[in-house]
């Protein structure tokens, strides 16, 4: 929700020559469906080329080429299952292909899966460290999973390239100020400004750049030019409704994010963020009506789906609540908190079977998570602990 990232998230090349297409023998209408296929996709003809590609794979050429492409043609279609299915198939084959990797990435991140694309964008790198497209992506990934470090250092060595691009300066200046690197926060903010100029896009980036390292008093002042001088740039009410949440303004922070849903109505946020102060009022009807809102503009966003289920258990509607928590989990199935408040529907509906199930894979899960944390943690321990080369036994 930080920024839209179009100019980046192109699609890798695709494989181009004929003579790829892994069958020496291929016969003359298998290179003319190929070459059909990539003019398709060149042309953003993408239902065409996945028709073209998968009539290649029903004639029998399985190769790295006629796979990759038809993953390229779902991820620009916007199948990113598809996409990924293909694009594995396409790695087995060519192992090496770093193209086939930055095509991976790309389609768990379009999906927002950051974790899962992470390792796909440091093989590109791994192989190819000028990537500048792979040096951004992957720090997009770990900026939006607070791993703050490693977004430095794939941001870091592209700064000389991307002096002009306002996202990725905003991203690089919270990342430094989350490691409390002063002077380099300092000098990304102050590059940041001079980038932007005086306009309310500026103001709105360094509103949600203080607001991020919990400068409020900054980001108060950045995000109040913005309403006064544009009040209807979208989620300049937002974050301006988040500020007035963490100062404890409730009414105003209401105020601002009833604002933003006129400005944005198709956008789910700011109704959730409204619904959680209508909860602490109490007011529960008022918190179903926006949070199913959101979740009408945004059906797939399982975090909205919990939200919802869990005020319908409030208003004493587990019924109501069973079948978004379901959904939910069928969206993240390792989420142990969805599968924890499931059993609490089914309980609450008289279903203690189905609950007890639910409450024994939430501690399952909870239990893997914890184990997962403990084993960073004696990780990050044992580098810490590890000699020096001056220092190491002989």
């Amino acid at each position: 929700m930080y920024f839209a990232m179009a100019r980046k998230i192109i699609a890798a090349a695709v494989l181009t020559s004929c003579l790829m297409l892994g069958q020496s023998s291929a016969p003359d209408d298998a290179k003319d469906v190929f070459e059909r296929g990539q003019r398709s996709l060149a042309s953003g003809n993408y239902a065409d080329a996945e028709r073209d590609f998968g009539h290649l794979l029903q004639m029998g050429l399985r190769s790295a080429p006629v796979y990759t492409n038809l993953g390229v043609a779902y991820l620009r279609g916007g199948d990113f299952d598809g996409a990924i299915r293909m694009l594995k198939e396409a790695k087995k084959l060519a192992p090496a292909m770093t193209g086939i990797d930055l095509n991976l990435g790309l389609a768990y991140y379009k999906q927002r899966e950051f974790k899962a694309a992470a390792p796909y964008f440091a093989a590109v790198l791994a192989a190819d460290p000028a990537n500048i497209q792979a040096h951004y992506l992957s720090g997009i990934c770990h900026f939006m999973m607070d791993e703050f470090d490693a977004a430095v250092h794939a941001l870091g060595p592209i700064e000389d390239h991307e002096q002009n691009d306002l996202e990725y300066l905003f991203m690089l200046g919270i990342s430094y100020g989350k490691l409390k690197r002063a002077s380099d926060a300092q000098r990304t903010f102050a590059r940041l400004i001079e980038a932007g100029g005086n306009t309310p896009h500026l103001h709105l980036l360094l509103g949600k750049a203080y607001l991020a390292l919990d400068d409020y008093q900054n980001a108060q002042a950045e995000l109040e030019k913005i309403t006064q001088s544009d009040s209807r740039l979208p989620y300049s009410h937002y974050y301006l409704g988040v500020l007035y949440q963490k100062l404890g303004k409730s009414a105003a922070a209401a105020s601002e994010f009833a604002k933003e849903t006129e400005i944005s109505p198709n956008d789910p946020w700011a109704y959730e963020e409204f619904s959680k102060i209508k909860l602490d009022q109490g007011d529960t009807s008022a918190a179903i009506f926006l949070l199913e809102k959101a979740v009408t503009r945004n059906p797939d966003a399982a975090s909205l789906q919990a939200a919802l289920a869990k005020a319908y258990v409030e208003a004493s509607q587990p019924q109501r609540a069973i079948p978004r928590l379901e959904h939910a989990i069928k969206l993240e199935p390792k989420n142990g908190n969805y599968h924890y408040q499931l059993g609490r529907a089914y309980l609450k509906a008289g279903r203690h079977r189905e609950a007890a199930a639910e409450m024994t894979t939430a501690r399952q899960l909870q239990v893997r998570v914890l184990e997962g944390q403990m084993e960073a943690l004696s990780r990050d321990r044992s580098v810490e602990r590890a000699p020096t080369p001056a220092e190491s036994p002989k």
